[in-house]
C-alpha cells in the first residue's frame, strides 16, 4: 500500500495505481469508507471526460457501496458503469445490478436487467427463474409463466419455476394447471409446495 501511495506522488500518479492501493487497504481489512476515499482518487486520477479505462474502478466503487448498503449510491455507480462500458458488460454485471435495483423496489429497472442477463447467457437458469419471479410479483402473470418454462427448458428440476409457474396460472383462473405445477415441485421434493397446493384446492 506504501509503495503505492509514495508512486501516485510521481509523473507516473493514474487511476491504476489507488485501485491497486485500495485493493491491498482491503486485504488489509480497512474501514469501507478508507477504500472508498482511494477509489474516488482513481476515478478522478482518470481523464476527463471518463472513458472505459476508469470503468473497473467505478464498477468496484459501486460494489463497495453495495456491500455497505449504500444501495443508491451503488445503483449510481452501477449506472455510470454501464454507460462507460457502452453495452458490453457482462451478465453478471446486469444480474448485481438488478439485485441492487430490486433493494430499491426499482422493478421495472430490475426486470430489463434481469431479462438482459437473460439474453447475454441464456444458459443459466438463475437469470430465467429470477426473471419469472419479478413477474410473478408485478402481477406479469403470462410473462412468469413463460419466463418458468424457459427456465424449466435448461433445468428441468427447477422447483422454484414450478412454484412460480403454478401460481401464476391460479391467478390466471387456470387452477389444474396451476396446481400440477405445484404438484411437480411436490415430487421434486419442495417443501413450500404443500402448504401451497392445500391454499388453493
Amino acid at each position: 500500500y506504501d509503495m503505492f501511495m509514495e508512486l501516485t506522488k510521481t509523473k507516473l500518479r493514474n487511476g491504476e495505481l489507488f485501485y491497486e492501493a485500495a485493493q491491498c487497504k482491503t486485504q488489509l481489512k480497512a474501514p469501507a469508507q478508507d477504500i472508498i476515499v482511494l477509489l474516488d482518487s482513481a476515478v478522478a486520477a482518470c481523464q476527463q471526460p471518463l472513458t472505459s479505462l476508469a470503468a473497473p474502478y467505478v464498477l468496484s466503487r459501486g460494489h463497495l457501496y453495495d456491500e455497505m448498503g449504500e444501495y443508491r449510491k451503488a445503483l449510481k455507480d452501477y449506472l455510470l458503469y454501464d454507460s462507460l462500458m457502452v453495452g458490453r458488460a457482462s451478465d453478471v454485471f446486469y444480474y448485481t445490478r438488478y439485485q441492487c435495483e430490486m433493494k430499491l423496489k426499482q422493478y421495472q429497472q430490475a426486470l430489463n436487467d434481469i431479462a438482459h442477463a437473460a439474453i447475454i447467457n441464456p444458459s443459466q437458469p438463475i437469470y430465467l427463474a429470477e426473471l419469472a419471479s419479478l413477474q410473478l410479483r408485478v402481477n406479469r402473470f403470462e410473462d412468469a409463466v413463460k419466463a418458468a418454462d424457459l427456465c424449466l427448458n435448461i433445468a428441468p428440476e427447477n422447483t422454484d419455476s414450478y412454484i412460480i409457474k403454478g401460481l401464476a396460472l391460479i391467478q390466471m383462473k387456470k387452477k389444474e394447471e396451476g396446481l400440477q405445477a405445484l404438484n411437480k415441485a411436490k415430487e421434486l421434493g419442495d417443501s413450500r409446495a404443500d402448504a401451497l397446493i392445500s391454499k388453493y384446492k
